[in-house]
């Protein structure tokens, strides 16, 4: 193991390349074009209105969910008030989020805003 040994490509073994990839896009590319396009073909009246409410229905719970939408906060905490929330948080049996969230509400009632 002391020198360096040259290995040549030729000494690898290789799988051969597969071919079936290749005619079975250009196999799909071809009936594709052959038959009619779906999309040509008219939806009857029934089937368009229940779509257009499909379309409404999914607008309405995305205006829903961005109401709903929760933003983040980072705070820089120094070790001792960090201790002291965990401790409170244990104490309370509740998250540190949502007395953090308390505290935050309480200071913008008394401040008026």
């Amino acid at each position: 193991m002391g020198r360096k040994e040259n290995l040549s490509l030729e000494e690898f073994a290789t799988a051969p390349r597969k071919q079936a990839a290749a005619n079975v896009v250009d196999t799909v590319q071809e009936e594709q074009s052959a038959r009619p396009s779906e999309l040509s073909i008219n939806p009857s009246d029934g089937e368009s209105d229940r779509r257009q409410e499909a379309r409404k229905a999914l607008r309405r719970v995305k205006r829903e969910r961005v109401k709903g939408e929760n933003f983040f906060v980072n705070v820089n905490l120094d070790r001792r008030t960090k201790r002291r929330l965990k401790l409170a948080s244990f104490n309370a049996e509740t998250s540190m989020q949502a007395i953090i969230e308390a505290a935050i509400l309480k200071y913008l009632d008394e401040l008026g805003a």
